[in-house]
């Protein structure tokens, strides 16, 4: 089966352009006021909360009626949409809300959900056998076993951790049967795991000083004071410590290079496709419609050409890496590489 691409999606005005762009499959948030009215801010529904502050971006859709419409754009067109349901975990007093919203959702036609915890996904299944899982990033699937472990609960597809090597994912894949497999392919690569993160996308903002260029998106990017405990040791072993120590300046590289819109991984489309993942996801809830559409539209010729050409492995690169020159106007960088080893691959 050819390889889906699955897009951002915020509202029913972008599905047509998305659609004629290239796209197969639909993702998006759904934050409805009453949630936003009782829970804090870092109590998120889908791991993203609050508007961006510079741009008034948001990565919800905030009414029911413009999520129903949203369904009914795309289904007209047979893409699915799946709902992000994937924050790590939910408290019991949560519940009650979430069934009633899961209920809700499923009325007007949601195809499936993205989930990144066992308790809502069980949920779920309990109120719509028939609902489709796909099981998030935050599900941290690091082998072919948390793989089966997750298709045997019922999950219909696995999204691979984003920081797992271009060669890792192809051993899980290799070794994986009776479930879908998609990798992230665009924009906010994270070298952290992702399940195990206890930050909140977007709470970098609320500290930001928004009349100046932020250079970081969230928390994780932002300059922190690091120091070694060097109580109780020698002089000596005070300073090889400190001399060891180097987090400030890993910090120091990380919120300077972890730009969201840069990272791209489609020279990897090659490997994907021989190993049969089933789709690749474009990150960017929040980010504008032209630029959803620019990403869709590059993974999409990217893919034709392969489909249809066969070209050899390097030849592919050389085709996506021009491409992607001349679409984003910046060059390729290897620390901007979703899967870097292709770069460093000079196998015909």
């Amino acid at each position: 089966m050819p390889i889906k691409i699955l897009s951002p999606l915020n509202g029913p005005e972008e599905v047509g352009p998305l659609v004629e762009a290239g796209t197969d499959e639909f993702y998006c948030g759904f934050l409805p006021e009453d949630w936003r009215q009782k829970y804090t801010v870092a109590a998120s529904i889908n791991r993203r909360q609050e508007d961006d502050p510079v741009t008034c971006a948001s990565p919800h859709i905030k009414e029911f009626a413009r999520y129903r419409e949203t369904l009914q754009n795309a289904h007209s067109r047979q893409r699915p949409v799946f709902l992000t349901l994937n924050e790590h975990y939910y408290d019991q007093g949560q519940y009650a809300f979430l069934l009633d919203y899961i209920a809700q959702v499923l009325e007007v036609g949601t195809d499936g959900f993205i989930v990144g915890d066992i308790g809502i996904m069980r949920a779920i299944q309990k109120i719509a056998p028939q609902a489709k899982i796909h099981i998030s990033t935050a599900g941290t699937a690091f082998n072919s076993e948390t793989v089966h472990f997750y298709r045997d609960l019922g999950a219909a597809r696995v999204i691979l951790p984003r920081h797992l090597a271009l060669e890792e994912i192809e051993a899980i894949a290799r070794h994986t049967e009776g479930i879908e497999l998609e990798a992230f392919i665009l924009n906010s690569r994270c070298a952290n795991v992702d399940g195990f993160c206890t930050f909140q996308h977007g709470l970098a903002e609320f500290v930001a000083d928004t009349e100046q260029k932020r250079d970081y998106e969230n928390a994780c990017m932002m300059l922190y004071n690091i120091s070694a405990d060097v109580r109780g040791c020698s002089p000596e072993k005070a300073e090889q410590l400190l001399k060891e120590h180097v987090s400030w300046e890993r910090q120091h590289f990380w919120s300077a290079m972890h730009i969201d819109e840069r990272p791209c991984g489609v020279c990897a489309l090659y490997e994907f496709e021989a190993v049969g993942l089933s789709g690749v996801k474009i990150v960017g809830r929040g980010n504008a419609t032209q630029k959803k559409i620019t990403d869709v539209a590059f993974v999409r010729d990217c893919l034709s050409l392969l489909y249809s050409e066969r070209p050899s492995k390097r030849a592919f690169r050389q085709y996506v890496q021009q491409r992607y020159r001349a679409q984003y106007e910046r060059p390729c960088l290897v620390f901007k590489c979703y899967y870097p080893s292709v770069m460093l691959d000079a196998a015909p």
